[in-house]
């Protein structure tokens, strides 16, 4: 994610100027987590459920802009760890009509009972059963807004669900916001299959991430239907309504790449054709691309948000010029490899996310001659002790100031540090690997420490001080 505070600054740095003063304005290979080793989120433990595992999710959304309703069917296959029950996230503000559940093992249907209040609607069975597979169809209907973002940013007032004036709509959720548009463990812990279906009035489209696998008008309305290959977090789901035109272009490797840009705004897709260039040089950084498409849809937000296969560009972002737009599209398409393809499995360690992506997106402006490696060097030098005491460590950030500029420059700080430790040949090597071998997959401090440890054969113990040294103090380290 690249929020607009980091993007004026980068603009800066980019012009040339002085960086605009700081404000608090209106934080061997390990297996992929199972349900038997997930635990409450340590940052914001009220959000997700440990105790079930979610494989796939089916969504067929209806969208009428003029009453802003939303009328959707979840169709959810889930594998609860606890007879008898399970809970999902899903706004108050929706509606549960109806609620079925099957044995996926037998096909018959299971006797339930829901109770929808708050965000959870929890849901209770007799005979359900520990570790086996269920199926379950959630029919709801609402008017969805947003969560309140537990961010003091300006471009982070609230997650989930947005709606403009004239009835377009996006989705940007990081960290929690997909509960305010379907049913959902709201978790980077739990990834999951999707597929999507989007019924939209006849002069808009419906898009989402993944395959395009088919659009049609029917009955004076759009219909879309998109399949994902890859499993992906909650967070980085990604949906906008309103009226785009889809522009393909061919990326490495003959990867298919979309661009859905506002039918007003063609010049949108002009940075954008840089994509496939942005890619190559990605993978001669971080190996290959790790998903089978990727592309960008614009929406009237100020953010980006590196969600999967598809970036969820702000259309605000293009004030920061060409070279601005083409910025920050690298650094959301470097979370494909740190982010969304190997995702943290609490969110006490977004710097892993973003650290890299702010090291990556440094690293792209200085070959392009944006700027010098030693400006940025600098940069995340000379301003760390700032964000710390703003914000606190990027490991242990301050919960009510998510995704702050701390976990952005602090973490690429240590980034920096690790690579005079071990070595430039070492460290890049370690960069390529660290995605490549843990594909589709969610880690934390321990595994990545410990990898890192065996990578290099450096003690495990002095290693994981130096990362909490820097990950964890309030003063940066010496």
């Amino acid at each position: 994610m690249l929020r607009s505070l980091v993007a004026a600054l980068t603009s800066a740095l980019l012009a040339g100027a002085p960086m605009p003063a700081a404000t608090v304005a209106a934080p061997s290979t390990p297996a992929p987590a199972s349900t038997t080793d997930r635990h409450a989120d340590s940052v914001y433990p009220s959000v997700g459920n440990p105790g079930v595992d979610v494989l796939d999710y089916g969504l067929h959304l209806r969208w009428q802009p003029r009453t802003r309703t939303l009328a959707g069917v979840a169709r959810v296959r889930l594998v609860p760890a606890r007879d008898g029950r399970f809970r999902l996230d899903l706004s108050g503000r929706l509606a549960v009509s109806r609620l079925a559940v099957t044995d996926r093992r037998t096909g018959r249907p299971v006797a339930s009972t829901s109770r929808h209040a708050g965000r959870h609607l929890d849901v209770s069975a007799p005979g359900l059963v520990a570790g086996s597979t269920y199926d379950v169809v959630i029919s709801y209907r609402g008017r969805p807004g947003p969560t309140p973002a537990p961010s003091s940013r300006g471009d982070m007032a609230g997650l989930g669900w947005q709606t403009t004036r004239d009835g377009q709509a996006w989705a940007m959720q990081e960290p929690y916001g997909a509960f305010t548009w379907y049913p959902v463990n709201d978790h980077p812990s739990d990834k999951a299959t999707y597929r999507v279906a989007l019924d939209v009035p006849r002069r808009w489209v419906g898009v989402s991430n993944g395959r395009l696998d088919s659009r049609r008008v029917r009955h004076g309305r759009t219909l879309t239907h998109f399949t994902n290959r890859d499993p992906m977090a909650s967070y980085l789901m990604t949906v906008a309504i309103g009226p785009y035109v889809r522009a393909t272009q061919t990326g490495p490797h003959g990867l298919p790449l979309s661009y859905w840009v506002p039918r007003a705004h063609p010049e949108y897709l002009v940075p954008l054709r840089a994509t496939p260039a942005a890619l190559r040089w990605l993978e001669s950084r971080l190996g290959p691309y790790p998903f089978d498409r990727a592309g960008v849809v614009v929406t009237p937000s100020d953010s980006a948000m590196e969600t999967q296969t598809l970036v969820t560009f702000g259309a605000r972002n293009y004030r920061f010029g060409t070279r601005g737009v083409r910025q920050t599209v690298v650094h959301e398409l470097a979370h494909a490899w740190y982010g969304d393809t190997v995702t943290p499995d609490d969110w006490s360690d977004l710097w892993m996310n973003e650290g890299m992506a702010m090291y990556v997106e440094a690293l792209f402006s200085t070959s392009r001659g944006w700027q010098t490696w030693a400006y940025w060097d600098d940069q995340f030098t000379s301003t760390d002790g700032l964000w710390r005491r703003l914000y606190g460590p990027p490991g242990a950030y301050d919960p009510d100031q998510f995704a702050q500029i701390n976990v952005y420059f602090c973490t690429a700080r240590m980034l920096v540090r690790l690579r005079e430790r071990f070595g430039a040949a070492v460290f890049d090597d370690l960069v390529r690997r660290w995605p490549q071998e843990h594909r589709n997959t969610v880690q934390d401090r321990t595994s990545y420490v410990a990898w890192l440890a065996a990578s290099t054969g450096e003690d495990p113990v002095e290693l994981r001080a130096f990362v909490d040294r820097w990950l964890l103090s309030r003063t940066p380290p010496a």
